[in-house]
């Protein structure tokens, strides 16, 4: 039996999750891993391939949802936001003369969002206001949301332009409602949280240099998002990050996010087709952060979960330690192995080495360890994973037994996943854990020419989507 002390615990993460609904956030949408994202496959791609073709050569949509990377000089950057309501078209305040980049974020109307045709019907007006705004744009991220209420639709765009140079200019943008509705929205972890999931993109390619911070940061009243504000500029401050003075949404509810920039002076590790059989697979950490908060949340809607936990030797004082150790991870930045990344690539105009460098690396987010078959994908190649460290185990095999999630070993702002030769593998695993990560190798690269991934079939305790279990080549355990 559920104790009165765990029940009045529970009630009160019932009344901060009614609090956080009030505030216009999803609590579980974390189990999500981001914001409630527009479907990329059902509408978002169909709308952008339909729009290419309407709106001239003025503005180009990208085919791509990871940070835009381009040659320029961070020396030499100007950035410009603009923000707008959805549906209609808007004169730009301020106009570049030089060609930009942009990173673009669409939080649409959940029935504007429902198909390709009101999606784009939606975006059109404000992309065609784009256009005005440069000579020529590029958008080279896109990040698009549904939010339940109409009058919150709004595009945010930040365009950034730059002069020749002989760096790699990185450009990345996410949002996420919450880190942990269990605690307050002032706790710092909520903003650091966001803010870190954002710059994992750039991170993981080994970008960390000069880094650019302009907030998406909105709520209800003003004075809860100047104090986020202020969170995120305490954040950047701590990474040595510059904030950028640029207006917020100004409509809706919850938000946190960002888009953020860097540079480089090394080559992005994005030789998919210099992955070859040999090669290393190598996480930064183990996996799984959403574990131990997607239960603890699923605890407070039906107390029964405490009592199966308590059957199988968890206590409810023990989750709540996990899912504090979780929000800790997540609400922390992964620099430090994007310094290791980037002592393993070429420098610019360097020739990559398949014996020296890394040849490709991911985060691991909502899709866990699945994020290893679109590595596959990408390099066409078979990879074998002999192993797959979690970093709370035993509650990532409960929320699968009680379908509590699908899959136990997603995360956000999670480790890298890192494809490299087996020459430098363990110099890149002993340089990890120097920085005070938990690497490992943990598969290799078995054959060229077909995507596909060899999964131990124990990995069935932790995913019981049969889907995924099919293309990790474990269906049916």
């Amino acid at each position: 039996m559920v104790s009165e002390e765990v029940k009045e615990r529970l009630r009160r993460v019932r009344q901060m999750a009614a609090h956080y609904r009030s505030l216009g956030a999803d609590p579980m949408s974390l189990a999500a891993g981001c914001s409630v994202k527009v479907d990329l496959l059902r509408v978002v791609y169909p709308a952008m391939k339909s729009l290419r073709s309407r709106l001239g050569e003025s503005i180009e949509i990208a085919e791509r949802e990871d940070a835009d990377v381009f040659v320029g000089d961070h020396n030499d950057l100007e950035v410009v936001r603009a923000v707008s309501p959805l549906g209609t078209e808007f004169e730009p305040s301020r106009r570049l003369s030089r060609p930009a980049r942009a990173a673009v974020l669409i939080q649409a109307y959940q029935l504007n969002a429902e198909s390709p045709e009101k999606f784009a019907a939606s975006v059109e007006p404000a992309y065609r206001s784009l256009a005005k705004c440069a000579p020529r744009i590029r958008i080279g991220k896109g990040h698009s949301i549904v939010t339940p209420f109409r009058e919150d639709e709004f595009i945010l765009a930040d365009l950034v332009s730059s002069g020749k140079g002989d760096e790699f200019i990185a450009i990345n943008n996410d949002t996420m409602h919450i880190i942990d509705p269990t605690q307050d929205p002032l706790d710092i972890r909520q903003v650091s949280g966001a803010l870190s999931n954002a710059l994992n993109d750039l991170f993981v390619i080994g970008v960390h240099r000069g880094l650019m911070i302009a907030p998406v940061i909105n709520a209800p009243s003003q004075d809860l998002k100047e104090r986020l504000i202020e969170n995120a500029r305490e954040f950047s401050k701590s990474i040595g990050a510059e904030v950028l003075d640029v207006p917020g949404p100004g409509r809706g509810r919850l938000l946190m996010g960002a888009t953020v920039m860097g540079y480089s002076d090394r080559q992005p590790p994005q030789f998919h087709d210099r992955v070859r059989p040999g090669m290393k697979v190598i996480a930064t950490r183990p996996l799984g952060e959403l574990a131990p908060i997607t239960t603890y949340l699923t605890a407070a809607i039906d107390e029964s979960v405490v009592d199966e936990l308590e059957a199988e030797g968890i206590s409810f004082d023990e989750l709540e330690r996990l899912k504090e150790q979780a929000v800790n991870i997540i609400s922390s930045p992964n620099r430090a192995a994007a310094e290791v990344i980037e002592k393993y690539l070429p420098a610019f105009g360097e020739e990559y080495s398949p014996d020296e460098h890394i040849a490709a690396t991911t985060d691991v987010t909502g899709p866990g360890i699945y994020v290893v078959k679109e590595l596959a994908d990408l390099s066409r190649t078979t990879i074998r994973i002999d192993q797959f460290p979690l970093l709370f185990p035993e509650i990532a095999r409960f929320a699968t037994e009680h379908f509590i999630m699908p899959n136990a070993t997603a995360g956000t702002n999670g480790g890298f996943i890192i494809i490299a030769p087996e020459q430098v593998a363990d110099d890149i695993v002993r340089d990890l854990r120097s920085r005070g990560y938990s690497p490992s190798i943990i598969g290799e690269v078995v054959a060229k020419g077909t995507p596909k991934v060899i999964a131990p079939r124990d990995i069935s305790y932790y995913i019981y989507d049969e889907a995924i279990l099919s293309e990790l080549g474990a269906g049916g355990a």
